[in-house]
Formats: structure tokens, C-alpha cells, sequence
């Protein structure tokens, strides 16, 4: 069974997403630890001044962040504070408005005791259904296998993340200029070296709306739309040579596990 901590990232005053998620987890005989969600509606617009660099956020993307993304930003920070702090070898994260697979418990139980090559985070679940490719690593339990997507998988629903891989983000998180989910992808930049689950044991709960809204998928004209496609452009490369090497270093290991 899965030694390590589940912290469920909940707002306080969300108790049905809570009991509905408790009931889940527990249904599958996991155990869930509730953090209190930061939220940023109610956060004044000096303090969301004090810790969003928002002008390097619009030279990266054409609308500011919401207060929501601000909150579900500092609430995921927090519980990657506290893996730090702690000492815990390595949690799993999840947010609250979640459908757990009947097949998570043997999967975690695979990512405890199997070999596995080395990681920092990995995905479990996403919160809008999209085509991703990916190469298979290795088989977990039933027909899930541990994977490399060919791209990112902007979502933090469910992932599990190292104590090692929490310090490597923690060192790039601040100043904010993304939404949580886009950051910790940016493996280019920060060097989280991140797996992922398929089928997905994680998906999202259709009876309920997302509490950070829908803003961030809008796409206003505004200034600094030249240096965007210059930064946009240097990122997809980035990105294309980063998940090359980490696909030939999949590669090596799965030759050397007989495969």
C-alpha cells in the first residue's frame, strides 16, 4: 500500500468537494490529509502585487492571472513547503474536484515497490480530457504503464512529487508569472524531470466547476505581442530538445531493465 502522505488541497468553505473526495479515497482504502486551500479571491490587490511580477507575466501571456490562480498557486506551494519542511520522501498532491479510479490504489502501490528510473513528478490525472502522446516506460499494474507525454500535460489534479523535486521547484517558484500547473511543466527551465500515469486513474469530477475560472484561456490583444511569439517560439524549442533528451535517457534505462 502507499506509505506516503495524500494532501488533498481544499478551500475551507468547500465542504461538499471535501466529503465527496474523502469518500472516494477512503472507499479505495487511501487516507487523505486536507490542506486548507489559499484563497485568492480575498486577497488584496497589494498583496497580490507583493508576490506576481505582472509585467514579466503579460511579456508572457496576453491577460494577467486571476486572483484564483494566484490562490490555487500559493495553496500548491504550501504543501510543496511543507514535503520540504517535513522531510516526507515524496507525497502525493491532489486537488479536491477529483475522480479516483478504482485502480489508484494498485498503482501507487507499483510506484512504492517497482523500479522505476528516476523522477521528480508524476502526473496522475488531468483536468480537461486531451489527446496527449507519449512513449511507454514500463507497466505498473492492470493496463496502466508509467509514461513520458511528448508534451506537457498542463494540470496538477493528481501528481505524486519527490522531496527533491519540491526543492527544484521552490527554487524557481517566485516571482509568479504562471498558473501553478503551467510552472511546474517549465522542466526546460527549472529541470523537474516529470513522468506520467496512462489511463489516467485521476480524472476530473463533472459535478463540479473549477474555482479558478476560465479567464486564463482567453486571448485578448494587448502590448508586448511580438516579444510573446519571440518567447513562445524559444519555449516550444526548448521544450521539443528537453523531452528528446529525456526520452533517449528512457530509452537507456528501459534497455537496462530488460526491455
Amino acid at each position: 500500500m502507499w506509505p506516503h502522505p495524500i494532501f488533498v488541497i481544499n478551500l475551507k468553505g468547500s465542504r461538499e468537494r471535501r466529503e465527496a473526495c474523502d469518500a472516494q479515497l477512503r472507499r479505495l482504502g487511501l487516507t487523505p490529509t486536507f490542506v486548507e486551500a489559499v484563497d485568492g479571491r480575498k486577497m488584496s490587490e497589494a498583496e497580490i502585487a507583493a508576490i506576481v511580477d505582472e509585467d514579466g507575466r503579460l511579456r508572457r501571456a496576453p491577460q494577467p492571472l486571476s486572483k484564483g490562480e494566484v490562490g490555487c498557486y500559493l495553496s500548491h506551494l504550501a504543501v510543496l513547503e511543507k514535503i520540504v519542511a517535513e522531510d516526507i520522501p515524496q507525497a502525493l498532491v491532489m486537488e479536491d474536484d477529483l475522480l479516483a479510479g478504482d485502480e489508484l490504489p494498485a498503482i501507487l502501490d507499483a510506484l512504492a515497490t517497482k523500479p522505476l528510473p528516476p523522477y521528480d513528478l508524476i502526473k496522475l490525472g488531468i483536468s480537461e480530457p486531451q489527446v496527449k502522446v507519449f512513449t511507454a516506460i514500463t507497466p505498473l499494474a492492470g493496463e496502466a504503464r508509467l509514461v513520458r507525454h511528448h508534451n506537457v500535460v498542463n494540470s496538477n489534479l493528481a501528481y505524486v512529487i519527490t522531496k527533491a523535486g519540491a526543492e527544484r521547484f521552490l527554487r524557481y517558484a517566485r516571482p509568479i508569472r504562471y498558473p501553478v500547473d503551467v510552472a511546474m511543466n517549465r522542466s526546460w527551465r527549472h529541470g523537474l524531470d516529470i513522468l506520467g500515469v496512462r489511463p489516467w486513474p485521476v480524472l476530473p469530477n463533472p459535478a463540479f466547476n473549477s474555482t479558478i475560472g476560465e479567464a486564463r484561456f482567453d486571448n485578448p490583444a494587448g502590448q508586448h505581442r511580438l516579444e510573446r511569439r519571440v518567447r513562445k517560439a524559444y519555449d516550444s524549442l526548448a521544450k521539443r530538445l528537453d523531452i528528446g533528451a529525456r526520452l533517449k535517457r528512457d530509452a537507456a534505462w528501459v534497455r537496462g531493465h530488460g526491455g
